[in-house]
Formats: C-alpha cells, sequence, structure tokens
C-alpha cells in the first residue's frame, strides 16, 4: 500500500484516543522528513535554493539592510534526527532569514496603551495562534514605538513565535500590511525575499511539527517562565526542500489536513447524536407513568445499546439511570405480601425513641411531614415518602474542634480518605487517643455506619466495613441507620440523583458549597417495603457488576485502537526513506487487516452489549 492509499483511510485510525490530532501530528511530521508526497528528480535541488538565498543575503548587506553576522555553527551529526531524501539539504534557520529578533514591553520604553485606531497595532503572545493571527482583542500602543523599537516593525508575510511561557512555540504568519510591532514575549522571522524563494506555509508546516516543537522543549530556558533565546531560534536545523516540492508538500498538507477536519467534525457530530439519544432515551424512562410508556422506553435503551453505551464515558449515565429506577420502584416486582414501609417506619421511630429513653441519644427536634407538592413522582404501593432523619438514627458530623496533630495513633481521616467511595488509610493524619476518647459518642464512625461528603466535593458515600477505631472531620456527614434497613440500599439511595440534586439544591456558600446537616436531614427519600430493599440491593448489585465489565471491555477496545495507532506511527517515522515505496510501506498493508481484526472484536463486543441489554429487559419488571 502506498501512502496515498493509507491516508485515504485513514479514519480507521481516527476513532483512536485523541486520534484526529495524532493523524495531524503524523502528516507534519511525513511533510519535514520527505515522506508525504514523492521526490521529483527533475527539481532544482535545496543546495542551489540556499546558494540564491545567499546570494540575496549578500546584496542586502551591500545595501545596508541587514548587518554582517558571525558564522553559524556547522550542523553536526547529533543533531540530526532522521535522514533526507535527496535533493533535500539541512540548514540553520538564520541562513534562510533577514532578520530575527524579538519586540519590548511598552512600559519599559515608557509608552503608553491608546484607543484602537489612534496608534499602532501591538501584537502579543495572545495573539499569535497556531498557523494564524488572531486580531480579536487587539492592543493599540502610541506611534512613537516604532520609533523606538524599528526593528520589530512587522511587514507582510513575517513569521511570529511565540516565545515565552505556556504558549511557546505557537506560530503564524502575519498577513497583512497594516503597521504593526510585537512585545517582547514575541520573535519576528522574517525571511530572505520572504514567499519568493520559501513556502512560508512549509515553514510553518515544520514550526508546528513534532520535529520542531521537541527542539523547542530541549532549548527552552526555565527561568521564572520558560522561553525560547533568539540565539537558539536562529540555530533550528531546518530540513528545506527543493521549492518544488515545498509547494506539493503545502498541497498535500491541506489536503490531509482538511480530511482530518471532516473526520473531526463528523466525530463529534456522532458524540452530539448520541448524547441526545442518550438523555432523551433515559428521560423517557424514567419519567414513565405508564407500563406501555416504560416498556416501550427500556425496549428503546435495549435496541440502541450499541450506539448509546459505547465509549467508558456513557456507562456514568448507565450507572445513574440503573439507581433512579430503583429508588423509583421501577427495578423489580413488588410483593402485595410484603409488610408496607409505613409498619417499618413505625419500627424505626420505636427504635428511635427507645435510645433516647436509654440515654445513648438526644432527641431531635421532630420534622414536618412530607407534603404531596414536594414529591418528585409517584411511589409503588407499599412505598412510602420520608425525609432522611426519618430513616436513620442519628445524622451528625465530626468534631468540630480543630484536633492536634500527631506523628502515630488513631487515624482522623478528610474528604480526600473518602472521595474514591472507599476508605483509604494510606496518607492518614492521625490524633492522639485522649482526643478521640473526647469526642462524643455520637461523632465516632462504628462499623455499619455510612459516611457521606457534605463539603467540596460533596455527596459520596461510604459505608464503614472496618473494626478499626477512626475519627473525620466536620466536613464528612455520619449516619448511623437503623438495624431494620437494608444498608446496601441506603448506600444506593444516597448515591442516587434524587438525593445528589436535593443537596445541591440545600448547599450554601460560593467558592466551597456546605450542605448543611439540617438540609442533609430534611431530604426528602423513597422507602419501600424491607423485603424490597433487598431485592433491590441484590438487582442493583447485579446491574453494577454489568456496569463494571461493559466499562472494562470498552476501555480495553480503545486501549487496543491507541495501540493500533501507536504501531502505525511508528512504524511509518521508523521506515527507511531510502526504499521504493512498495517495501517502505509494505507494513501498512495490514492495518487494514488488523483493523478489521479489531472492528470484528468490537462488533462481537456490541453483540455481547445488546445481549446483556436484551436480558436487563427481561429482569425488568416496569410496573408489574
Amino acid at each position: 500500500m502506498n501512502l496515498e492509499t493509507f491516508f485515504n483511510n485513514f479514519d480507521l485510525l481516527a476513532d483512536a484516543p485523541n486520534g484526529v490530532q495524532k493523524l495531524k501530528e503524523l502528516i507534519l511530521q511525513l511533510a519535514v522528513m520527505g515522506k508525504l508526497v514523492p521526490q521529483d528528480e527533475n527539481d532544482e535541488p535545496a543546495s542551489v535554493l540556499i546558494d540564491n538565498i545567499q546570494f540575496q543575503k549578500q546584496l542586502l548587506l551591500k545595501e545596508g539592510i541587514i548587518k554582517k553576522e558571525k558564522p553559524l555553527p556547522v550542523i553536526e551529526a547529533d543533531e540530526i534526527p532522521f535522514e533526507l531524501p535527496k535533493g533535500w539539504e539541512w540548514v540553520r534557520l538564520d541562513n534562510l532569514c533577514e532578520l530575527i529578533t524579538k519586540g519590548s514591553s511598552p512600559k519599559w520604553q515608557g509608552v503608553n496603551y491608546v484607543e484602537s485606531g489612534n496608534g499602532t497595532l501591538f501584537i502579543t503572545s495572545e495573539n499569535v495562534r497556531n498557523y494564524f493571527v488572531s486580531l480579536e482583542k487587539s492592543k493599540y500602543v502610541e506611534d512613537k514605538f516604532n520609533q523606538i523599537e524599528p526593528r520589530s516593525i512587522l511587514k507582510n508575510n513575517d513569521i511570529l513565535m511565540n516565545i515565552v511561557g505556556a504558549s511557546i512555540g505557537r506560530t503564524a504568519i502575519y498577513e497583512s500590511n497594516e503597521i504593526a510591532n510585537i512585545n517582547q514575549a514575541v520573535c519576528l522571522i522574517r525571511i530572505v525575499a520572504q514567499s519568493t524563494l520559501i513556502n512560508l506555509t512549509y515553514l510553518l508546516h515544520f514550526f508546528n511539527s513534532p520535529i520542531c516543537i521537541s527542539f523547542m522543549f530541549d532549548k527552552q530556558v526555565d527561568n521564572a517562565r520558560a522561553n525560547l533565546s533568539m540565539g537558539n531560534i536562529s540555530k533550528f536545523p531546518i530540513p528545506l526542500p527543493p521549492l518544488a516540492e515545498q509547494h506539493r508538500i503545502v498541497a498535500k498538507v491541506d489536503e490531509l489536513m482538511a480530511l482530518c477536519d471532516r473526520i473531526s467534525e463528523r466525530q463529534q457530530k456522532r458524540r452530539e447524536t448520541r448524547i441526545k439519544i442518550n438523555n432523551a432515551a433515559i428521560g423517557q424512562l424514567l419519567t414513565a407513568r405508564e407500563p406501555e410508556v416504560f416498556n416501550k422506553s427500556w425496549q428503546h435503551i435495549c435496541n440502541n445499546f450499541d450506539l448509546l453505551y459505547s465509549t467508558p464515558d456513557n456507562i456514568g449515565k448507565l450507572r445513574q439511570a440503573i439507581l433512579q429506577l430503583a429508588v423509583q420502584g421501577k427495578l423489580v416486582p413488588q410483593d402485595e405480601n410484603d409488610e408496607p414501609a409505613s409498619v417499618l417506619l413505625e419500627k424505626i421511630k420505636f427504635e428511635k425513641e427507645l435510645l433516647v429513653k436509654q440515654g445513648k441519644i438526644k432527641k431531635f427536634e421532630k420534622l414536618s411531614p412530607v407534603k404531596a407538592d414536594e414529591v418528585p413522582f409517584a411511589l409503588p404501593k407499599c412505598w412510602n415518602w420520608v425525609k432522611l432523619q426519618d430513616i436513620f438514627i442519628v445524622i451528625t458530623d465530626g468534631d468540630h474542634q480543630p484536633p492536634p496533630k500527631t506523628e502515630s495513633g488513631i487515624p482522623f481521616l478528610v474528604i480526600g480518605n473518602v472521595r474514591q467511595g472507599v476508605i483509604n488509610f494510606t496518607d492518614t493524619r492521625f490524633v492522639s487517643e485522649e482526643y478521640f476518647l473526647s469526642i462524643d459518642e455520637i461523632r465516632i464512625p462504628r462499623k455499619g455506619d455510612i459516611l457521606y461528603t457534605v463539603v467540596g466535593s460533596y455527596g459520596i458515600p461510604v459505608i464503614i466495613d472496618t473494626e478499626q477505631p477512626f475519627c473525620v472531620q466536620r466536613h464528612i456527614a455520619i449516619l448511623k441507620p437503623s438495624k431494620l434497613l437494608e444498608l446496601i440500599y441506603l448506600k444506593y439511595l444516597l448515591k442516587s440523583e434524587l438525593i445528589f440534586s436535593q443537596s445541591t439544591n440545600c448547599a450554601t456558600g460560593i467558592a466551597q458549597k456546605t450542605v448543611p446537616l439540617n438540609g442533609l436531614r430534611n431530604i426528602i427519600v423513597p422507602l419501600p417495603p424491607i423485603n424490597e430493599q433487598k431485592k433491590i440491593a441484590f438487582k442493583v448489585n447485579q446491574l453494577m457488576s454489568l456496569c463494571d465489565e461493559l466499562e472494562t471491555k470498552l476501555t480495553q477496545s480503545v486501549t487496543n485502537s491507541e495501540k493500533l495507532m501507536e504501531t502505525a506511527v511508528r512504524q511509518i517515522l521508523a521506515a527507511n526513506s531510502n526504499k521504493t515505496d512498495k517495501d517502505e510501506f509494505a507494513f501498512l498493508e495490514t492495518i487494514p487487516a488488523e483493523t478489521t481484526k479489531l472492528e470484528t472484536k468490537t462488533a462481537g463486543r456490541r453483540n455481547k452489549k445488546t445481549q446483556d441489554g436484551e436480558a436487563l429487559q427481561l429482569n425488568l419488571p416496569g410496573f408489574e
């Protein structure tokens, strides 16, 4: 397979992570290595072009336009990253230039900024983007700046390069006849005879290629802000093709970049379509009030499972939909023989009253009952809407007194220790045993309690499954559930969007949101019969395991796609340019086959996903 055929089919590789960007980098890499278009032995070699440029520089020297420069060092073998095709030459950038300089700060020169149109256009690094100069946020300075800094006055077709800070290496051509100047963060590169002897767009492609970017990172100086010096820029080794080939390279790069943009646009449209379909499908499912509508909506998800859940990122929405179905009573069938939640609620109330009498907990202020206009959806028969405080013995938080730190002792957990949904005792602070024993009993977490983050990264529930003693900061709530409830159901309830949205609504603060304990206690929640709680917990565990499996397979598929891309790029760049096209790119003949194998595996996985989706449908009760 030749390069033309390869690039006509490279959309097969574009689905790899960041695939389009990697293809663009590969295009530029191939371009400056002389592997993108065929060489023509009839082209005037680059050596002649260099001689012509040197002749023009001598004329400029005689006319006093430029000054005599010190000879540049010869390009050494260890500076050459690859072998060039016949007719090409390595040359220092300064050998091609009439001028390499940078601007200055108006403040340093005692020059003021002025209103638009009342002075000289002033280009800063903010204006210099990759491949174009943006004048959306143009600045202007007093015209006297040009008298102070005449060397950095811009001409049409000057190349501008950012040389300071995070935008180092962004390069563009100034394509305007408007008089302008630059600041100290921008380098001006003026090629001899400009576009007459060198195709400036070819140079622009080189400056934006991985080859040149690696030069820039090797040469940048790390001061307060990273920067490139004029001396280092002037010594950049440039792979220079014959002028005719420069034009062919630019045309080919333009063609392939346009193809990349079209692929990227198609990918974006697919992503947007997938999101819209997914949101609509889940929305219909969750808002369905009739059995027929619910079953039809679920069938729609099953039929489009491949489209909706084809990337790891989409699995999160599936998980949240499962939790929402669970708390709506749509995940498992109801049993009319189950003891209703109202009876369970009375038992919990009795349990709490007994603990109050025993002095183990304090009597909390009675909360107002749940009003009809507060409930977001109808519940199945035998379920009840309750306040969160109604089903927990205690809802409190960690000790509010800043604890004295010790090198060892009792672990003191902060949000960072529970942010992943499990308790992590690594990198833990400690408090003394004396401090730990001084904490109120209700503020000490015990096995079977649930931790719930309430500050910053709020809304993360964690079941305590260890006997190890520890305490928590006040940014973590401690929820001590009734022993009459199913703990796993409570965890999934707290992870649901229903609870998270209410936590968000009652959260206070701007820079760092905080869910107040009183707001948390007043959150309304659906309470199923205890038997149904257990069935819901079992079913959610099953479905979350399925999500884990899907996520693993999708992640592996993405990894395989990424490896395929890396292999293709590595081998094509390692190919010996002295071989014939057939030999040089013989390995590319295997790319479609390998891709087909990957697609076949993916198709098999997608079939499995659809089967899993159908299995979900068979196991979901609807409104039975």
